[in-house]
């Protein structure tokens, strides 16, 4: 006797049932290929069984078939609109297709369908993070771990976010206890390690980053930070290295190829170079730094879609705002090459005011009140009776130089000049001044310069010493090129008595023009604001000239206008200054070999040009600000 319908349905929903219970227990389990053949069954027996599309789209996603992830767990949510997890699982698929608003959408859906979500919360944090939306990235994580305080990506969501603030202290901290949780992961030591790095903690960021690409030796992104690491330890040769490791690791890696073309550009290997931004675009047609490298060795777009394409970056509101701030700066970096100025100055400044708000919501915008306070309290404390009270307490080296003044002066050209001579090295820009500077100022708690403990200073200033000369290979000078080092020459000046210094001096519309136009690698706020970088350009001069008055060293002073009009006098002058005997190979210093890790890698290495001096004048008719503040002489307040 045949089965009656009602027999038939009942039979079929137990095998349903059935089927998609032991598919299910399969799928807890991890037994993937047991499970999905037992999804599929059931719904070709119930085709609108939710639950199993549900879990099908899942394992579609697992498998990296997100297209097919989307089609499925919509429909389970088309029979279920309220399944909180399939929300989530959902937005997980979008994410994977770059999908971005879409997959945010869904956790919030997730959200309002489950207040206590905290999977949900943690996915959501994950998109703003790759919006730059930081701020809500941070509550949503915050939110995520009230829920679940274990919840490891969540504290992982939370250093990401805080970094992308630039709270770096506080980053560092979150880092620190997501590595707590998994001790043993190599992106959270890179990603430490990017951190400590921008607190200048290099050498603990190097270590970090070694331990890395120890845990993960083939990780071409744990290769690829480290190289970065690398290049802030001023070891280009090593970075190298390790980005050429990260690209034949992935060869479709385009930000490594990008961070190989800058660190050959700092080797001086420019067709090289150039091929590795060139194949970095060919990979992602969108990626700024890569432009920005192009223009940086004196390249132009290739076409006029190439710009169109930069302009569309720089609106894109669903990119990461640095994202768009650095396409604006390699935007208008090609536009200049191209001598279309007037189209150039408006990504300049619509990058640099979206740089000036991400600066100034970090906490880290230019007070002018503040910085003329700085000045003069230096030229108020560095008298000559100073100095004449603590005479001999430094070191009696003659190897310490340090070149100062504005960036963008000409620095980086007298750098070359004198490290081509055969007695003087180069050790770029250290960092080391600076942090003599906190250690004193750690050791004096608030006392005055002439209570400097004369150990103390011996110690610090032959430590310096030391660390120069190992640098150095031996040789007779060696120059510290770190600008900033003229707000620290009164300490010099006690520490290193023997040294030489040279200011170098531009004129300051081109000077604050160059500044303006650079994305410089340490974000700093003034150079933001036309009128900011001219009363900056103003204060630094008043500052070099209380030091040209008042300290007892040997002191050179190089305008850049002087020294493109005559390289040879001036030259044989800087050498002269030097205590070195000339060499007729300073006049060709564009052809020594060494790394230059600035920004004018490139432009030192060609023959000495006229072309930058009056550059300003291209622009005149957009830097009225500039004009009148360097007119007045200073900013208001």
């Amino acid at each position: 006797m045949a089965p009656r319908n009602g027999e038939k349905s009942s039979r079929r929903s137990t095998d349903v049932s059935r089927d998609f219970q032991t598919g299910f227990e399969h799928h807890q389990a991890g037994r993937i290929d047991q499970a999905e053949p037992l999804y599929r069954k059931v719904l070709k027996r119930a085709q609108n069984h939710y639950h199993a599309l549900h879990l099908l789209g899942m394992i579609a996603h697992d498998r990296g078939r997100d297209e097919d992830a989307v089609h499925l767990i919509s429909r389970a949510l088309a029979l279920s609109p309220n399944f909180a997890d399939a929300h989530l699982n959902l937005g997980s698929a979008l994410r994977g297709l770059d999908r971005l608003d879409e997959a945010a959408a869904s956790y919030r859906r997730a959200i309002a369908q489950r207040p206590d979500f905290a999977l949900a919360y943690c996915n959501l944090s994950i998109i703003l993070n790759l919006q730059g939306a930081f701020e809500a990235a941070l509550e949503n994580a915050d939110r995520a771990l009230e829920l679940m305080p274990e919840l490891a990506d969540a504290v992982v969501n939370r250093a990401i976010a805080l970094n992308g603030q630039r709270r770096f202290a506080e980053a560092e901290i979150a880092y620190r206890s997501a590595l707590a949780l998994q001790p043993n992961r190599a992106d959270l030591l890179s990603d430490l390690g990017r951190i400590l790095t921008e607190l200048g903690r290099v050498d603990e960021a190097i270590a970090r980053h070694q331990r890395a690409v120890e845990l993960a030796p083939d990780s071409a992104i744990a290769h690829y930070l480290y190289a970065q690491a690398l290049v802030y330890a001023d070891d280009p040769y090593a970075a190298e290295t390790s980005c050429r490791r990260a690209v034949s690791l992935d060869p479709n890696f385009a930000p490594a190829w990008s961070d190989l073309g800058q660190t050959l550009v700092a080797l001086g290997r420019f067709d090289e170079a150039q091929s590795c931004f060139r194949r970095a675009l060919e990979l992602d047609p969108d990626l700024p730094h890569a432009y920005a490298g192009l223009a940086l060795i004196g390249q132009q777009a290739d076409s006029d879609a190439q710009l169109r394409r930069l302009r569309t970056l720089v609106g894109s509101s669903d990119r990461p705002l640095l994202t768009r701030i650095d396409a604006g700066f390699a935007l208008g970096m090609l536009l200049d090459n191209a001598d279309r100025f007037d189209e150039a100055f408006p990504c300049f400044a619509e990058a640099n005011a979206r740089l000036g708000q991400l600066l100034a919501a970090s906490g880290e915008a230019f007070d002018r009140a503040s910085f003329r306070q700085q000045v003069n309290s230096l030229i108020a404390a560095c008298t000559p009776e100073l100095y004449s009270a603590i005479d001999g307490d430094g070191t009696p080296s003659e190897a310490p130089v340090f070149i100062v003044g504005m960036p963008r002066s000409g620095t980086s050209l007298v750098e070359q000049i004198a490290a081509t001579h055969s007695h003087v090295t180069s050790a770029g820009e250290l960092k080391n001044i600076g942090r003599i500077v906190e250690a004193v100022q750690a050791h004096g708690q608030g006392r005055q310069m002439e209570e400097l403990e004369p150990d103390l200073a011996r110690r610090l200033a032959d430590d310096y010493v030391e660390y120069l000369r190992n640098r150095g290979r031996g040789a007779a000078r060696i120059v510290n090129k770190m600008p900033d080092n003229i707000f620290h020459l009164g300490l010099i000046g006690v520490l290193f008595p023997a040294a030489r210094v040279i200011f170098t001096r531009r004129d300051a519309r081109d000077t604050c023009l160059s500044c303006y136009f650079r994305r410089f690698g340490d974000a700093v706020a003034w150079s933001c604001n036309l009128v900011d970088c001219g009363m900056r350009a103003l204060e630094v001069e008043r500052l070099a000239d209380h030091w040209r008055r008042v300290l007892p060293l040997r002191m050179l002073t190089v305008d850049y206008e002087r020294l493109v009009a005559d390289l040879e006098g001036e030259s044989r002058r800087l050498i002269e200054f030097l205590g070195l005997d000339w060499e007729p190979a300073c006049l060709e210093f564009y052809k020594t070999e060494r790394p230059v890790l600035s920004a004018s890698g490139w432009q030192v290495r060609q023959p000495l040009s006229s072309r930058s001096i009056g550059r300003w004048r291209h622009y005149e008719r957009h830097l009225g600000p500039l004009l009148e503040v360097l007119e007045r002489g200073g900013a208001p307040d």
